[in-house]
């Protein structure tokens, strides 16, 4: 059975960002290969620049870019960021820096300067990087710098550098304007995740004021009507004072939860989450286990019951055709300073990772309100003919 632990999300604009950074990794570290010999390769060309200036092209040519195709994964959004900016900061310097650094006139055979061929794999980190303006500065400054750099270390050739400059320019714009698409689209992709999961929180955050509204009617019609049946009847039995002391406690016990937003004592919580699977599943099986008198924060028992109703309801939807029999049980532990739930069902199961980070229902009503919770968390465990598990919890330990 496949578990899953309450999942960091990451942003369309990041995967697409980390997804680009490798694509170019690989693809400076292929280019690298490729063209490492020959007159026009860098392993022919170090000999022709002063030392410490040959190994400083290549780190911010080569090295850098190919080391994303390893760590675009694993270092974080903001180191890549200017790990890539100081690449092609680097690589600017290098080709201004190209011709004083020469140790010959010109360079062997005529060739061109090896790292003109790079300057589009920059081009793209950047515009990827950065979502600024700014970042169209470099494809224009590329076809006067490989123009002017080659004209003076190749020997003068006018056309051949002039072409190769407006080839560097149209190609780091082509890129510059695809990196710069793609991180728009991310962007827009993002923003309407953001305001699409906006609106289903104010939804579940409506229903559930409903639902705890109704469960705390039918919690208080229930006392109130058990104890005046009890009243009336002929003979009275001996327990109807302590069950009406009882339902008057129940009554100043919610009305100081709701008054205050503080907590509810213990059974008030069983009772919201007994009333909240019957309310979807009819005769639910709740049982539960109370070894603390402490009081549970409202908002905890909110979350705990808005979540409880959403495994539920997802449940008598997707675990079985209508008509078809699925046991479910509810459990239910409250010891001191935590409160743990499980909602299982035996039904068709599903597979966890599967199921699209966009999907409202377990992203927002379970994973997202249990992660909002200081202290919350959930786990789902599911498998195709195995079952689902849904397991709630709440610490305050870990409350600040």
């Amino acid at each position: 059975m496949t578990t899953i632990e309450t999942p960091v999300v990451r942003s369309a604009l990041e995967r697409m960002q980390r997804t680009t950074y490798f694509a170019t990794g690989l693809a400076a570290a292929l280019f690298a290969v490729l063209f490492a010999g020959g007159a026009n390769g860098f392993l022919a060309q170090m000999d022709q620049l002063r030392a410490p200036f040959g190994a400083f092209t290549v780190l911010v040519g080569v090295a850098i870019p190919a080391s994303l195709a390893v760590i675009a994964f694993a270092a974080s959004i903001g180191v890549l960021r200017w790990l890539v900016t100081a690449a092609a900061a680097g690589f600017v310097l290098s080709q201004l820096l190209w011709v004083p650094m020469m140790t010959v006139d010109v360079l062997d055979d005529g060739a061109a300067p090896w790292l003109q061929g790079f300057g589009a794999l920059h081009a793209t980190l950047l515009a990827v990087a950065w979502h600024r303006p700014w970042v169209w500065l470099y494809p224009m400054a590329q076809g006067p710098l490989v123009a002017t750099v080659e004209y003076y270390a190749a020997g003068g050739h006018l056309e051949q550098s002039l072409l190769d400059g407006m080839g560097a320019l149209v190609t780091s714009l082509i890129l510059t304007g695809a990196g710069a698409a793609v991180v728009v689209a991310a962007a827009r992709q993002d923003r309407e995740a953001t305001r699409a999961r906006a609106e289903a929180a104010r939804e579940a955050a409506q229903r559930t004021g409903e639902r705890e509204q109704a469960r705390i009617n039918a919690l208080v019609h229930d006392e109130i009507m058990s104890v005046l049946i009890a009243a009336v009847r002929t003979p009275t039995s001996d327990a109807v004072p302590e069950r009406a002391q009882r339902a008057l406690g129940s009554i100043d016990a919610i009305r100081e939860a709701r008054s205050r937003e503080s907590a509810y004592p213990p059974d008030q919580l069983v009772a919201a989450l007994r009333a909240t699977a019957n309310d979807i599943a009819g005769d639910m099986p709740v049982a539960a286990t109370v070894t603390t008198s402490e009081p549970v924060p409202a908002s905890v028992v909110t979350a705990l019951a808005e979540a409880t109703g959403e495994a539920l309801r997802n449940s008598v939807i997707h675990a079985g055709e209508p008509g078809e029999a699925v046991m479910r049980t509810v459990t239910v532990g409250v010891a001191e300073g935590e409160v743990r739930v499980t909602v299982r069902d035996d039904g068709r199961g599903f597979a966890p990772r599967a199921v699209s980070s966009r999907r409202l229902g377990l992203q927002v009503s379970i994973r997202g309100r249990m992660a909002a919770l200081s202290g919350g968390g959930s786990r789902v465990a599911s498998a195709p003919g195995q079952g689902t598990t849904v397991e709630l919890w709440w610490r305050a330990e870990a409350t600040t």
